[in-house]
């Protein structure tokens, strides 16, 4: 999904951030995890990007200097309101604060927020805000990846053939990113190509010898889109997780739908790919 090499102003945008700058449908945008929580979900160790991300995007700078800037982080409870309270005292609005997933431990939760700012002031607000999370190891490991299973890989691969799209296989996580773009959406005015905006992701992890791994999925919808799929979904016993918005003054009004299932990696594909011909092109 990266297009092009990030421009200088992305790479001091992700430096401020402690993240790593890349170019997806050609809009600056910084990642990186929260490596000191080590969640646990469906009783199965969940540290992918998936479950743990923090991500920043900036897009559609006018003359002013000033562009369109979301982000987003995983958060424990506790530190929820200290988090907001920053932001707020820097004018980012706080756009959605819930779950992504059942049966974790600790508690997930998700922020979402944006602002029209110049990026690097923008990230150094963030940065700020990021300062009141807490650095300890957080949560106890589950049942681990299998680092060496064979075929892991080439799983994978037909994972992402199915899905399509593109995909990375990293310390026996497998992650599968394509974008929604034919939504158009335009965010606080401004039109957004942003992966934050325009997400579809599927993963599985803690792939065990039996072949089973846990195995997740978002994808940005329209309002109308959710009960057709979450009836195929269930149909396919796939979890669904949430349900919810991640941004607020945005046209189309962008919904997210999270699932889970603790399934073989291709047999989840299969059912998912099928679910999501539901979706409007």
């Amino acid at each position: 999904m990266e297009e092009m090499q990030p421009s200088k102003l992305c790479e001091q945008f992700a430096k401020i951030l402690d993240a790593t700058p890349s170019v997806i449908n050609g809009v600056c945008t910084a990642t990186r995890s929260r490596t000191n929580i080590h969640p646990v979900v469906l009783g199965r160790r969940a540290e992918s990007f998936m479950f743990v991300p923090q991500a920043f995007s900036f897009e559609s700078i006018d003359s002013r200097g000033k562009a369109l800037c979301l982000g987003e982080t995983v958060i424990l409870q506790e530190e929820v309101n200290p988090f907001i309270s920053v932001l707020r005292d820097n004018d980012i609005l706080v756009t959605a604060l819930h779950n992504h997933w059942l049966f974790d431990e600790p508690r997930l939760m998700y922020i979402h927020f944006e602002s029209i700012d110049e990026p690097l002031e923008f990230a150094k607000k963030t940065k700020e805000a990021l300062k009141v999370l807490i650095n300890r190891n957080v949560g106890r490991f589950g049942m681990g990846m299998m680092h060496g299973n064979r075929g892991a890989e080439e799983l994978c691969e037909e994972f992402n053939q199915i899905l399509g799209g593109s995909f990375t296989f990293e310390d026996g996580v497998c992650m599968v990113m394509k974008s929604r773009l034919e939504l158009n959406p335009r965010i606080l005015g401004r039109p957004s190509r942003s992966f934050l905006a325009v997400p579809q992701m599927f993963n599985f992890e803690s792939l065990t010898p039996d072949g089973r791994a846990l195995c997740s999925g978002e994808s940005v919808l329209l309002q109308e889109e959710f009960n057709p799929l979450a009836s195929k979904l269930r149909e396919r016993d796939i979890l669904i997780t949430a349900f919810h918005n991640h941004w607020l003054f945005e046209d189309p009004r962008l919904m997210y739908i999270h699932f889970v299932k603790i399934d073989h990696p291709v047999k989840f594909a299969k059912d998912v790919e099928e679910s999501l011909k539901v979706l409007k092109n």
